[in-house]
Parts: structure tokens; C-alpha cells; sequence
């Protein structure tokens, strides 16, 4: 099974690049699986989506507990609910709604960092921070085939 992670999110926003610092931490470790860094690509994520089984979205998110808790969502719940409320947000739900209508997408689970703050700025606040291994715990669980 071809599997990639990709972290998403802007590290110019605060907490909106959680999903890019969780990424860089995982390139320190040996896993199995393809690591992307892509930022705010937006719909052209979709192109390096299509050539996997299985994608791993790392993301920050809003509206799932209180900030730094780690969840695992359904791409359908965001897609309904549009709980992601990153810079890139728009562009990720819209993606993820129509290109499931049109195409068969790869099987996609969601890893979402609930932030604290998102605003100008680089760097995380600690509660999101010290979210990180937890992360990286789950992402890798999904990474155990």
C-alpha cells in the first residue's frame, strides 16, 4: 500500500502551521510513507493525493475540544461541517467535497490540531506545541498497515 502524510497549514499564522511542524518532525523519524510539506497548495494538493492508497492530512482545526487536543476526523464530517478554519480552508473543504463526487480519491484520514491562536505571527503556542507527539502517535498508528 503506497501511503504519503501531508502536513498543510501556513506558518506565518500562528497556529495555522501546526500541520507543517508536525510534518518536520516526522521527517526526523524512519517511517514507511511519503512526507509532504505543502504549505497552502489548496486544490493543487489534490494531484499528489491521487497517487496514493492511503493520505494522511495533518491540519490545524477548530471547533473539536479545547486547544492542543489531537482528534482524527472523517473527511466527511469537514466537508459537511467546514470546522477547519485555516487560511487555506476554502480551498481543502472545497476539494474534498467536489473531487469526492467526481473521482475516486484515496482513503484519507484527517489528524487536526485543535489551535489556540491563529494570527500574524511564526511560531506555535504551547498548548499546540506540546500537541505534537500526540500527532505523531496517531499518525503512527495509521501508518501500521
Amino acid at each position: 500500500m503506497k501511503v504519503a502524510v501531508i502536513g498543510i497549514g501556513n506558518i506565518l499564522m500562528g497556529d495555522e502551521g501546526v500541520g507543517v511542524a508536525v510534518i518536520n518532525e516526522l521527517k526526523k523519524m524512519n517511517v514507511d510513507a511519503d512526507i509532504y510539506d505543502c504549505g497552502t497548495m489548496g486544490v493543487d494538493i489534490l494531484n499528489t493525493m491521487l497517487e496514493y492508497d492511503k493520505v494522511i492530512v495533518v491540519d490545524a482545526v477548530k471547533g473539536f475540544g479545547k486547544p492542543g487536543d489531537v482528534v482524527k476526523i472523517d473527511p466527511k464530517e469537514i466537508c459537511e461541517s467546514r470546522r477547519i478554519v485555516s487560511m487555506h480552508d476554502v480551498d481543502f473543504t472545497f476539494l474534498m467535497n467536489m473531487a469526492g463526487k467526481f473521482m475516486d480519491l484515496p482513503e484519507i484520514v484527517i489528524i487536526g490540531i485543535e489551535v489556540e491562536k491563529i494570527e500574524i505571527g511564526i511560531g506555535l503556542s504551547e498548548s499546540v506545541r506540546k500537541a505534537i507527539p500526540k500527532a505523531l502517535e496517531l499518525i503512527m498508528e495509521e501508518l501500521k498497515i
